[in-house]
């Protein structure tokens, strides 16, 4: 599988699916292998099956990124099996506390009175700022322990969203935990600059995935707001944390991309 990745090797982090598994697979089509961390395991493993029927190399490692242990053992398991750390990609992510589980009692666009922080439990809060932005930082932290002790560059791409410039009554720790994800992708770029690690992020729009897909249920439908008319494929946003990630953007860091449709310029 030859590509502008060819040799290297990534770590991608939610890709059991969504966008982290079209990263996953563009990636690896571009010639990475690919380690998916994931805390869904059925998706992480078909995720990587897909890979290696592709042709290419990947590894699935289950991973919930608020636990440090699990980081850790993500980053030592991958360099186990591949030898060596290039990139990671942080995809994994939450829009609410009880996401993963799929409870609809305090889902915020199912219910908007159980996103109102007037509400919401403070342990709610802390779950998607340990998963969205801890996680992050862990992960980042992490992937360039690594690369310094192999002395060599690397790249990270993180998710940050739209929602990081665009307060929410109902989404508040979501919206904070992505703008926290900005600026950390802004002081690690300024920190691990001079060891050669470039950190940039992606900020997506309405892209058609299953967090999207909720908010659908919840009768969320029309994109009348977005310059393009349109939501996304999770490839279009694959391909800037493609950019990111390969030696295209060889003098670009401390970067957030929107992947947005225009959302942010109106």
């Amino acid at each position: 599988m030859a590509g502008e990745l060819e040799g290297k090797v990534s770590i991608v982090t939610g890709g059991g699916s969504g966008m982290g598994r079209a990263t996953s697979l563009l990636l690896a089509r571009e010639g990475a292998a690919v380690a998916v961390a994931d805390v869904n395991d059925e998706g992480g493993e078909q995720t990587a099956a897909q890979i290696e029927d592709l042709g290419g190399e990947s590894l699935f490692v289950h991973t919930d990124v608020s636990s440090e242990d699990d980081v850790v053992n993500a980053v030592a398991r991958t360099v186990e099996r591949f030898g060596k750390l290039d990139s990671m990609v942080t995809a994994a992510g939450i829009s609410y506390a009880k996401y993963v589980e799929g409870d609809d009692d305090t889902d915020p666009f199912l219910h908007p009175e159980a996103g109102s922080n007037l509400n919401k439990p403070t342990e709610q809060w802390q779950k998607v700022i340990d998963v969205n932005l801890t996680g992050v930082m862990l992960c980042a932290r992490e992937a360039a322990r690594q690369m310094v002790n192999e002395g060599h560059g690397g790249t990270i791409v993180n998710f940050a969203s739209i929602n990081a410039y665009n307060p929410s009554p109902i989404l508040t720790d979501y919206s904070v935990s992505k703008a926290g994800v900005v600026m950390l992708t802004r002081c690690f770029a300024v920190e691990f600059g001079p060891r050669g690690i470039r950190v940039n992020a992606v900020a997506p729009g309405p892209i058609e995935t299953p967090m999207l897909a909720r908010v659908q249920r919840a009768g969320v439908s029309g994109w009348g707001n977005v310059p393009l008319q349109r939501t996304a494929d999770p490839h279009e946003v694959a391909e800037a944390v493609l950019f990111f990630t390969s030696d295209r953007s060889s003098y670009v860091t401390g970067k957030t991309l929107g992947v947005d449709g225009g959302i942010s310029t109106v």
